[in-house]
């Protein structure tokens, strides 16, 4: 099953959106562990005990929370969206995780390959909660709750258009003196519609 990421391109904290599209990869940092193809989410985190910056418990665990989702959770065919200033970026991952040895020095060498679909978008062109979701501060995470607006944008649509929702209207019906019912129905609620609903309204009567 497809699944949606958000990837940042900063991985060593340096600004890689050029090389991300130069050579059609994302990538993360930790240029200090070498290549983790094959290591499950546990050797991960022992590798990471061990990293010179001596890592906190909740910095621990939010660098094990990237690492593994770039290794082990992010697969081929997955769709990626990357942030930059106010510019948004839908890419498809194609290929498995991969150590890049000559990237080391640059602090990159942890990579997939992409392949770039969508972008640059305008961040403001984008669903609210897609785009509440793009504030979290984490490296990677996961977007997969929001993978069908992700697709539609992906696949060349303009992403001021949102898949077809159907428009709803309240009713509110003075059932009595002091009460009133409200009806939450669609805006475009056709006549055999409207009957099929009266009828069963009705049978909501309950005996006291």
């Amino acid at each position: 099953m497809v699944k949606a990421w958000l990837i940042r391109p900063f991985p060593h904290d340096i600004d890689r959106l050029a090389n991300f599209k130069s050579d059609n990869i994302i990538a993360i940092g930790w240029p200090e562990i070498s290549s983790l193809k094959g290591k499950d989410k546990n050797e991960i985190k022992e590798l990471l005990r061990n990293h010179p910056l001596n890592y906190s418990p909740s910095q621990l665990g939010a660098a094990l929370a990237t690492v593994n989702i770039f290794v082990n959770e992010i697969a081929k065919g997955d769709l990626v969206v990357i942030p930059y200033e106010d510019d948004i970026y839908f890419i498809k991952v194609i290929s498995d995780y991969f150590f890049e040895p000559t990237k080391v020095n640059d602090g990159y060498p942890h990579q997939r390959k992409v392949e770039w679909l969508k972008g640059p978008i305008s961040r403001n062109s984008l669903p609210d909660d897609l785009r509440n979701s793009l504030r979290a501060p984490r490296t990677a995470a996961n977007l997969s709750l929001h993978l069908n607006a992700i697709k539609h944008i992906a696949e060349d649509h303009d992403g001021s258009e949102q898949p077809p929702v159907s428009s709803f209207m309240e009713i509110s019906y003075p059932l009595r003196m002091d009460l009133n019912c409200m009806i939450k129905i669609p805006a475009d609620i056709t006549k055999e519609e409207a009957e099929r609903l009266g009828n069963f309204v009705k049978t909501l009567y309950f005996n006291n």
